[in-house]
Formats: structure tokens, sequence, C-alpha cells
């Protein structure tokens, strides 16, 4: 095999991410990784903890050959869209022939019969049902499985399964010739919170004892070669408030219908996030103050992180329109290999990109750059400015 995949966000990478591209290589025979990185924002709704040109380089030390940006609209998404990102992306490149992925249950067959259930008319009523009474879309396909399949639902209780399902659905609906693999993940759950005694931490974990700082120290540890160095600043929900803030107000003057248009955000939601007017509430206290029963806190999260970056449904509906390096390794093939096979156009650098293709990264880079700027008083260069990260 020449080049595999893998749809990552590296917020931050840590020992297992480091593992799997090693396994990737070593254990699938690849010669080449790509990896599909979301941005300086991440898919549970809030900024990532340093910019993508620094993760970047951490995905590029621990041997991936090249790394290429999920747009915004699809990086911000909920599992389907982001998988449909990640997908999409990958499979423009013309060259990558899987997409590795890691799972508790490393049974690809059985995540993909278990797909293919999850799209059945036979479960609808039920799932329909579950929606009506006020439960969230994941927790009302749980309900609606558990009669047919109870392991299946259980598996969906695991956040890195819900992904791995809806890369295998993204892969079917795109035609796309990637294959779906699923690698063990090895040590601690996506939603584990604490710091484990031995082998590989969660990132929930490692963002916790890096944010609470007691632990920070310790939570070093769990982190791949590097990667320590770069986190010379940490950007976290409450860094965007006032920005937040500021456009909610703004919006809130024509009322619901200003926000219905935005992706995440349904008629309810937007009445609720409205009801906080004048918002005087930083990011997190906004997404506690709008929760319910029917939105998940990441949902809400999203819903407002699309607002801030002016991400519409429409943003969501199709296909990514380009392939945006963020950087590659030298001594790599990669970047010769796509230049070749690339299906899209490939951006090396967004100022000398169509407006149209470019503008939806560089507003979102601008939006972090402005929040770095205020919490830590650090300058970053505009994403017209940067060049891709080049590892010798």
């Amino acid at each position: 095999m020449t080049a595999a995949g893998i749809v990552a966000e590296y917020n931050p990478l840590h020992l297992g991410h480091w593992q799997q591209i090693k396994e990737v290589k070593e254990r699938r025979g690849a010669e080449l990784v790509f990896v599909a990185m979301s941005g300086s924002f991440v898919q549970r709704g809030e900024p990532a903890l340093v910019d993508k040109s620094r993760r970047c380089a951490m995905a590029l030390e621990a041997g991936a050959d090249l790394v290429l940006e999920i747009p915004p609209a699809y990086a911000t998404g909920g599992a389907e869209a982001f998988a449909r990102g990640g997908v999409g992306v990958l499979t423009a490149c013309g060259c990558v022939e899987e997409l590795v992925f890691g799972a508790s249950c490393p049974d690809t067959a059985r995540l993909a019969d278990l797909a293919r259930l999850t799209e059945e008319e036979s479960i609808k009523p039920a799932l329909d049902e579950g929606l009506r009474s006020g439960l969230s879309y994941p927790a009302a396909l749980g309900e609606a499985l558990k009669s047919i399949d109870p392991e299946g639902a259980a598996l969906l209780e695991d956040p890195n399964h819900v992904l791995g399902i809806e890369y295998i659905k993204a892969i079917e609906k795109q035609n796309s010739p990637l294959k779906a693999v699923a690698l063990e993940r090895k040590g601690d759950g996506h939603r584990a919170l604490d710091l484990p005694r031995e082998g590989f931490a969660s990132g929930s974990a490692i963002r916790r004892a890096l944010k609470e700082g007691e632990r920070a120290a310790e939570a070093m540890a769990f982190l791949a070669p590097g990667v320590a160095e770069k986190l010379s600043y940490t950007l976290w929900p409450e860094d965007i408030s006032a920005a937040l803030s500021a456009v909610l107000l703004e919006k809130s003057r024509t009322g619901a219908p200003a926000l219905c248009g935005y992706a995440d955000v349904s008629e309810d939601l937007a009445a609720r996030i409205l009801q906080q007017a004048p918002f005087a509430l930083s990011f997190p206290e906004l997404v506690e103050r709008i929760g319910s029963r029917a939105y998940t806190a990441a949902r809400i999260r999203r819903a407002l992180l699309h607002i801030l970056l002016d991400i519409k449904k429409e943003d969501q509906a199709g296909l990514p329109r380009s392939l945006k390096i963020l950087g590659m390794r030298r001594d790599s093939r990669a970047g010769a290999l796509l230049k070749e096979k690339a299906r899209l156009p490939v951006i090396t650098k967004t100022a000398d990109a169509p407006a149209a293709l470019s503008e939806a990264y560089a507003y979102a880079q601008r939006v972090y750059n402005q929040a770095v700027y205020f919490r830590h008083g650090i300058t970053l260069p505009e994403d017209y400015a940067q060049s891709p990260v080049m590892l010798l």
C-alpha cells in the first residue's frame, strides 16, 4: 500500500496518536500517511489548544508525511459533517487507499454492519419517537437500536465508534475508493477525564489537567515527543466569549430568523439562545444556560461557534472544494504524489488562492488570532501570510 489516511484533530497530539501513526506505517505497511486535520477550531465546538500550524508540526514530527486542513464548516460540525469533510479531503487526494481510525472495537465489519443498520427504515419510527420525547439525536438513535441490536447500541456510547460509523457511511455515500480500517484504540476512552497511572491518556484528560494546572506537569508525560514545547500558549472556550457575545448581540436585533440559517441552529435553539440577551456570560456559562435534554453541550457549542464563524447550513451540505496543505515532510514524496493525483485545487498558500476557496479558512483563523492576542498578547500570522510547515 502506498498511502493511508487519518482524520484527526491532535488537540493535542498524545502518545496514543503517536502510536497510531507508527502502527499505520509498521502494521498496515503504509509508505505514506496523509492526515486530514481540523484547523484552529475543533469538532467539540471550541478553539483548539494551539493553532493549526503548531498542531500540524506535531503531526509531522510524529511521522505524518502530509497534513491537509479540513475546511472549518466540516471541522466544527457534528459527527456526520465532520466525517463528510474528512473523507472528502482524503478521497480528493486521489492517492489515499485506506482511512484508518481508532476504536475500542477494532472489528471493522461489525462497525460497517452497525452503520448500515442506522440507515435502515425499520429504526425510523423509534428514532422519531425518541426525538419527539426530547432526546438528543445520539441518545434517540441509541434507544432506537436497543431492541434490535443491544450490543450495537452500547457501541454507540463511545464517540470514537460514532465517528467510525460516520466515516464508513461517508465513504459509501461519496462512492469513495477509501477502505475503512479500525485499529484498536489503546488506553483510556475518549470521555475519560482523569489521567491514568500508566498507558495512554485521553485528550479530554490531558486538556483538563493542563487547564487546572495542578497536574499539568504530569500531563506532559502523556504527550508525544516534542509536543510540550509547542504548547507555548493555550486557548480555551472562555477566550472567545467577548467576540461571541458581540456577534450574538448584533444578531439579536433582528430576532430568531437571523440565527436559523446557521449550521446546527434550529428554531427552538435560536429562541433559547436569544433568551440569554444581552449575552453578558462567558461561552461555557452560555452553553450551560441554553442546555436542555434535547441538546447536548457539544451541539450547543457547535451552534454558537457556527454563528461566530459565519458558517451556514449550506456550507456543510456539499463536499470540500479545495485541498489546503498545512504542512509536509521535505524528505517525503507525499507532496509530489498529491500534485500528480489531486482531484481538487490544491492551496499551498491562502494568498495565492481564489477568494471563493480561501476566505473561509482565513476568516476562521482571524477569529482565532484575535482571541490569542487578547488572551496572551501574541500576534499570530494571518492565514494569507502563512506558508505550509515544512519539516526537514
